[in-house]
């Protein structure tokens, strides 16, 4: 009976060893398990940030590319306009040329007629106006001025000539006839008629479109060459006199 008492205590006494080793060993195991998903969440948790931190990056690159390609897009509008604003521009040099080619010879031409014109005019401020048509057509060949300069220089000495016909004015100056040099005061009644009086007053003539010479008007018309003259240089009121002119033929 003792010896079956014995080994029921030792049974019970290594059942509870058996068991207590058992917990230990599943407590151990819960541990293990607990500390490995602690360190497959961990791990998760890495890899998300790290997924998120990519996926951000990767966004990031997609914005940069979008854009990158926006930019692209408006430096090659900008390159299409300015190589259609370059080629715009050479075709206003090419028609510059073209149009230089083809009215320097014309402007040249205007300048000889107008030249010819002066010399065979009225001989009033004779030698300056030549002058003045000789240095145009200097600057006409000048290469340092531009061809709106030289068309403007061109037009200001027409328009020059062109008031004279519009103008009555008087001036003194001095006259060469038959070899004798006098001193006179000349009156231009536009581009009709030329006259001079000697400032002496003994003397009154005017020129003569026909023959390209001097005629000596009679004394009668000394008196209204002297009041023209004065009417011209704004001594006396405008009045009507009596001139004598040549016939055109």
């Amino acid at each position: 009976m003792k010896n079956i008492l014995v080994t029921l205590l030792l049974f019970i006494f290594t059942s509870s060893i058996l068991w207590a080793a058992s917990v230990d060993d599943s407590l151990t195991v819960v541990r293990k398990t607990n500390n490995n998903a602690i360190k497959s969440q961990q791990r998760i948790d890495r890899l998300s940030i790290q997924t998120q931190k990519m996926l951000e990056e990767y966004q990031q690159i997609i914005q940069n590319t979008e854009y990158q390609n926006a930019y692209n897009f408006q430096l090659k509008q900008l390159k299409d306009d300015q190589d259609a604003e370059l080629a715009s521009l050479q075709k206003q040099i090419d028609e510059i040329n073209i149009t230089q080619l083809r009215i320097m010879p014309l402007m040249n031409s205007m300048a000889d007629s107008l030249e010819k014109f002066v010399v065979l005019d009225l001989p009033f401020h004779q030698e300056d106006r030549v002058s003045s048509v000789i240095q145009l057509k200097q600057y006409l060949r000048s290469p340092s001025l531009s061809l709106p300069k030289k068309y403007r220089l061109l037009l200001e000495a027409f328009q020059i000539e062109n008031n004279y016909g519009r103008t009555v004015e008087s001036y003194r100056d001095n006259l060469s006839i038959n070899g004798e040099s006098l001193s006179v005061e000349f009156l231009r009644i536009g581009r009709v008629a030329l006259y001079y009086r000697t400032l002496d007053g003994r003397i009154s003539g005017r020129w003569n479109k026909q023959s390209h010479d001097w005629d000596t008007l009679p004394k009668a018309f000394d008196r209204n060459i002297s009041d023209a003259i004065r009417v011209a240089s704004n001594q006396v009121a405008p009045q009507l006199l009596r001139l004598p002119m040549v016939n055109p033929q």
